[in-house]
C-alpha cells in the first residue's frame, strides 16, 4: 500500500464526533504500554503520532487521514485499555468511548489489537477482544515489541500467546524499532480495507 500523505483530522471524545464521510477506518487498540503510537509512526514512516514514556496519554479517539486525494482511509488511534493510573471514572469513560465506537462506527472495517509479546495477554485483553468479536468487527491480533526478546524467549512467547488466545497459527509479530513484520501487517490492513496491498508504504 502506498502512502502519499497523512494528516491528523481530529481527536473525538464521542461517537457523535466520528467522521461520517464514508471513508473506511482501521482502528488500533491495546493496553496503554503495547506500543500503538510507535507502531503508527513506523507505518507512516514519519513521527506524526505523539509518543510518551508515560502510558495512558491517549485519551481521545485520534483520526489520521491517509491519502487525502485517492484511496483514502483513516487510521484511528484509540485510548489504551486497562491503564490503572487514572481515576476509575476516567477509565470507565475511556472504556465506554471505545465500546460505543466499535459497536456503532459504520465505517470501521477492523481493529488491529496490539499485545506486548513479553506478557502473553492480560485479563483486560481477553475481555476487550471478546467484546470486539461480539460486535462482529474483524480483529487482527498483533504481537508487538519482538525486539525485546532473544530467540529462545521469542519462540516461547509466541507459543504462549498462541495457546492463550486459542489461535490456529502463531500471531503476526512486529517490532516498530526494527520494522520486523510491518510488510505483513500492511498486507493484512489492505485486506481489511479491500485495497491492493502488494506494495509497502512509501515515505510520507
Amino acid at each position: 500500500m502506498q502512502i502519499s500523505d497523512v494528516n491528523f483530522i481530529l481527536g473525538a471524545t464521542s461517537i457523535k464526533q466520528v467522521p461520517k464521510d464514508g471513508i473506511p477506518h482501521v482502528a488500533f487498540l491495546g493496553r496503554s504500554n503495547a506500543g500503538k503510537s510507535s507502531l503508527l509512526n513506523a507505518l507512516f514512516q514519519k513521527k506524526i503520532v505523539k509518543t510518551s514514556n508515560t502510558p495512558g496519554k491517549t485519551r481521545e479517539m485520534n483520526f489520521f487521514l491517509v491519502n487525502s486525494l485517492n484511496n483514502s482511509y483513516y487510521f484511528v488511534d484509540l485510548p489504551g485499555v486497562g491503564y490503572a493510573k487514572v481515576s476509575k471514572s476516567m477509565r470507565d469513560e475511556m472504556g465506554n468511548r471505545i465500546k460505543n465506537y466499535v459497536e456503532k462506527a459504520r465505517d470501521l472495517k477492523g481493529v488491529v489489537y496490539l499485545l506486548d509479546i513479553r506478557h502473553g495477554g492480560h485479563q483486560i485483553d481477553f475481555e476487550t477482544i471478546n467484546g470486539i468479536k461480539n460486535a462482529k468487527v474483524p480483529i487482527l491480533l498483533v504481537a508487538s515489541k519482538a525486539d525485546k526478546l532473544n530467540r529462545s524467549e521469542f519462540i516461547a512467547a509466541q507459543k504462549k500467546m498462541k495457546e492463550n488466545f486459542n489461535l490456529p497459527n502463531f500471531p503476526l509479530t512486529i517490532s516498530s524499532k526494527t520494522k520486523k513484520g510491518l510488510p505483513e501487517l500492511w498486507k493484512e490492513i489492505g485486506m481489511l480495507l479491500s485495497i491492493n496491498s502488494t506494495n509497502e508504504a512509501a515515505n510520507v
